[in-house]
């Protein structure tokens, strides 16, 4: 005699504040010389690593997150001709949500003559904290979800007999926002990030009785 089984979809969610602000400054730097236009991205890189660190960052909260050298090329008459190189750096700032450092720091970056391509994102650090709530809400969803389903259909829930949960990679992160030096120019910077949602779901099979 096969056992009688229920299987039902839970889904957690949270909504997380985000504890950190994380920063890309990206430089591209052009040049018909393959050293000149990797040199140029060095000094302009070198620069915003001192103008953080003038104003309180620590070296240990700033990392190179990309760097790489590429054909600098245009297309003319429906051919591609190579016109020199173009290097890319860019650094990743990972900082607390402190307005005063993040307004100091965008604000002497913009008078320095650096220029790299600012994104601000906010971010929850604590990503596995964030996981498991999430997978502990949607146990909970489950299995109230079956319950109502069971008591409604007048039978009784039983063992659990399986739980499927495929791995998916969760966003604790805010969209990413690209920043103009206009925007930088002054410390008064102000913001009040939202918080992060996340979702997640877990599918369990439960016997049931008669």
């Amino acid at each position: 005699m096969s056992t009688k089984t229920i299987r039902v979809q839970g889904r957690g969610a949270v909504a997380q504040t985000p504890d950190k602000i994380s920063l890309l400054l990206s430089i591209e730097e052009k040049h018909k010389d393959f050293s000149s236009a990797i040199d140029g991205a060095n000094l302009r890189i070198e620069t915003c690593r001192l103008v953080a660190e003038e104003v309180g960052i620590s070296p240990d909260q700033i990392k190179t997150s990309d760097f790489g050298v590429a054909d600098d090329e245009e297309y003319e008459h429906g051919r591609r001709n190579h016109i020199g190189y173009l290097a890319k750096h860019t650094l990743r700032i990972l900082l607390p949500i402190d307005k005063t450092l993040v307004g100091k720091f965008l604000s002497s970056l913009a008078r320095s003559k650096a220029k790299p391509e600012i994104t601000l994102a906010f971010i929850v650090s604590d990503t596995e904290a964030v996981r498991k709530k999430l997978l502990a809400d949607a146990v909970v969803n489950a299995k109230s979800h079956a319950q109502t389903i069971v008591e409604t259909a007048g039978v009784s829930l039983g063992s659990i007999v399986n739980i499927e949960h495929g791995y998916s990679e969760i966003r604790v992160s805010s969209a990413e926002n690209n920043l103009l030096f206009s925007e930088a120019a002054t410390s008064d910077i102000d913001f009040d990030p939202e918080d992060i949602s996340a979702e997640d779901s877990v599918t369990i099979t439960w016997e049931i009785g008669g």
